[in-house]
């Protein structure tokens, strides 16, 4: 089930979503490497031309780099991805000479957000960014928003990292962040109507309430729990829990906000006329 829109209007021009789409798109077609790259589109790349996994091995988020606080080291970098079979758990406390030198670990984590590993996944990720993001951007500002988004992104990856800590393996993709955006969606405006592209067997068009979208987007990924499928659901499940959680927060800040009624001092009040008897 694919969303393309919803019924849920904006009060104004979504600039932070429109800004966070075009760094993707940019940063896919005019900064990562040209060519015909073979990667996973799923959000993690275990394969592909020579200058994408340098790239992606260069500034892309990895587990074992997080757990260790230091890029890949060469003997990693071949045992992943030269030795045959793959070692994609090569990680090793032994230090050594890194593939990477130059690479910050840390800032990696911001970075792996924009990039992609193919058109499909770029751009099937800013169709969901777009149709739930708008929304939130809208309701709670754009700065509270890029932090929900930096932040869940941030988390997501945090949660790929726990239960694969020791992987050597790249992550890419946005879908992280935008599974947090996606969870403060849904605490926000369970009942909303999403258009929505349903493939079964023939295509068709539909309005799906958001709550029934959300149950479907779960549990497609809850039936990669276990299963080597390549797709980072970890990072998905995660980076959801914690939007979720921030819609939570929000949705009892907005039950609390005081609603201003505006009153006349006496003086400037009109008396009411009397009733005819």
């Amino acid at each position: 089930m694919i969303p393309f829109a919803d019924a849920n209007p904006v009060r104004r021009v979504p600039w932070v979503t429109l800004l966070l789409s075009a760094l993707c798109i940019i940063v896919y077609f005019a900064v990562q490497p040209t060519g015909t790259p073979e990667l996973h589109w799923d959000g993690i790349i275990e394969r592909g031309a020579e200058g994408d996994l340098r790239f992606a091995v260069g500034n892309a988020a990895i587990p074992c780099e997080i757990t260790q606080g230091r890029p890949l080291t060469e003997q990693e970098f071949q045992q992943t991805f030269r030795d045959v079979p793959h070692d994609f758990g090569a990680c090793s406390d032994e230090g050594g000479p890194a593939h990477s030198p130059g690479k910050n670990v840390w800032l990696a984590l911001i970075a792996t957000m924009f990039l992609h590993g193919s058109i499909p996944h770029l751009f099937g990720n800013l169709v969901f960014l777009w149709v739930f993001g708008n929304n939130v951007e809208s309701h709670k500002g754009w700065w509270r928003y890029l932090l929900l988004y930096l932040i869940g992104g941030t988390a997501a990856t945090a949660a790929h990292v726990v239960l694969n800590p020791n992987s050597t393996v790249p992550m890419v993709g946005a879908s992280g962040a935008i599974a947090a955006v996606m969870g403060a969606y849904f605490v926000l405006w369970p009942n909303m109507r999403i258009k929505s592209i349903v493939p079964i067997g023939l295509v068709f068009l539909r309005k799906v309430q958001a709550l029934w979208l959300l149950v479907i987007w779960l549990a497609s990924n809850l039936l990669l729990v276990g299963i080597a499928s390549g797709v980072a659901w970890a990072a998905h499940l995660g980076g959801f829990a914690f939007g979720a959680l921030v819609g939570l927060w929000w949705r009892r800040q907005d039950r609390r906000r005081p609603t201003t009624i505006t009153t006349l001092p006496p003086e400037l009040s009109t008396p009411s006329a009397p009733a005819p008897v």
